[in-house]
């Protein structure tokens, strides 16, 4: 199991884990970049950040919960749902 950390100035330090065993390349390819900033952006009912990962797609999901984090190809984007 790997976890990273989640550090904002506006709401401090939230600790994530990352599902390996439903996506290893892409928590793989996420650690391997690892430390890196980003500026956080919403969109709907989620924050994302441009991260400098490249990787295509792997066991994508349609439905999320609130708390869940994801990774979007397209655009790069590392997201955190909320809402």
């Amino acid at each position: 199991m790997k976890k990273i950390k989640i550090i904002s100035d506006r709401i401090g330090t939230v600790e994530a884990e990352l599902l390996e065993d439903k996506n290893p390349k892409t928590v793989a390819a996420i650690w391997e970049k690892l430390p890196f900033e980003a500026r956080a952006n919403r969109w709907g009912d989620e924050v994302y950040f441009t991260i400098p990962v490249e990787i295509g797609e792997e066991n994508p999901q349609e439905t999320v919960e609130v708390g869940d984090i994801g990774y979007w190809p397209p655009g790069r984007g590392f997201c955190i749902f909320f809402g």
